[in-house]
């Protein structure tokens, strides 16, 4: 995949895991039949509150708003009693511009246990929907107008109903970039293991099968490069330093970055192993860019490490050209929006 002078957006993210600022976050309790309940103060922090039985039965509903797509939260039980038994799996539902009858189903919830939803501290990370909207006062007063809502539910009566000492929208920080003027190359997938056909006798019959092959090139680094024009005051040293996950001092990201390494699965099932080197940060690229039917698409590379040696900058008569090519070791998807998700 390579974008040449394409109009977007490119944004550089680190692995830290925030809280969202409580002013512009809103969490509703909904019992399915008329009863509200703010519950923002309750499980926006760790801290002394926390609610009780945030869930429990299969028509409790709980919304959460943010004033940007999101695509992670935190669960903690925190100073509550119970961790959730009997829960079932945990249900995602979005505000699609006219009601929350559109299910998220590409989720990764690290708060199952056991077959259940809430049953250990953790993060459960989405895919940001396509067609994601704000607006949600429509579908009910108490909430508000400029917030990007999903709203969270079970699929068993639970024996015993989770408490929450936070049920909030996680952020990382990230520096961006304008994508014009801008070349980028990688790959839109990563390498699929081979199989080897195994014939029975050398015949094609219900005996023959294939065999995997070594899962190394499941996890083999593959090559991903942009190069921009910069300017000589802000990025020359601002990209490098989110690209090394130091601190850009930026708006969006102004203390040193976490590495992201580790945080995703490449087989789906085991964690990539992290670096030998505690000194080499990985970070995640995302970007997004109009099409011609003027819908936002993109593509997200995570666990991407940029050597320092490879990066490097350019001057010409019409501007100065920043060029940096590093190794994606982590997964690769296609996006409707910014977040992330691991």
């Amino acid at each position: 995949m390579k974008f040449t002078g394409k109009d977007g957006t490119l944004r550089i993210y680190d692995g830290t895991r925030e809280i969202a600022t409580a002013a512009s976050v809103d969490i509703w309790r909904f019992d399915g039949v008329s009863t509200w309940t703010d519950i923002k103060s309750a499980v926006i922090a760790d801290d002394s509150s926390s609610q009780s039985a945030v869930l429990g039965s299969t028509s409790d509903m709980v919304f959460i708003g943010f004033t940007s797509p999101f695509a992670m939260l935190q669960y903690l039980k925190g100073n509550g009693t119970n961790y959730g038994v009997g829960t079932g799996t945990l249900v995602l539902h979005y505000f699609n511009g006219t009601d929350f009858d559109s299910l998220i189903t590409d989720i990764n919830d690290y708060t199952e246990s056991g077959g259940d939803c809430f049953a250990a501290d953790g993060y459960i990370g989405f895919k940001i929907p396509a067609d994601w909207a704000v607006g949600a006062n429509a579908y009910n007063a108490n909430l508000d107008s400029d917030k990007y809502y999903i709203a969270l539910m079970v699929t068993s009566a639970a024996s015993t109903d989770p408490d929450a000492d936070i049920l909030a929208p996680i952020i990382a920080q990230y520096f961006e970039v304008a994508f014009a003027s801008m070349d980028f190359s990688g790959p839109m997938g990563r390498a699929k293991i081979e199989e080897t056909l195994v014939l029975n006798r050398g015949k094609m019959d219900a005996y023959a099968h294939y065999i995997n092959g070594a899962e190394s090139k499941i996890h083999e680094p593959v090559a991903v490069s942009f190069s921009c024009s910069i300017d000589d005051t802000v990025n020359d040293t601002a990209i490098m330093a989110a690209l090394e996950c130091g601190n850009p001092d930026s708006t969006n990201w102004d203390a040193t970055g976490a590495t992201i390494k580790g945080r995703t699965k490449n087989d789906g099932s085991t964690f990539n192993p992290t670096f030998a080197d505690s000194t080499k940060k990985a970070v995640a690229i995302q970007m997004l860019w109009e099409d011609v039917d003027d819908k936002t698409e993109g593509w997200a590379f995570y666990e991407i490490f940029y050597p320092p040696d490879e990066q490097s900058i350019a001057e010409a008569e019409d501007a100065v050209s920043f060029s940096t090519a590093g190794g994606c070791y982590g997964v690769i998807e296609r996006i409707n929006g910014f977040g992330i998700r691991y």
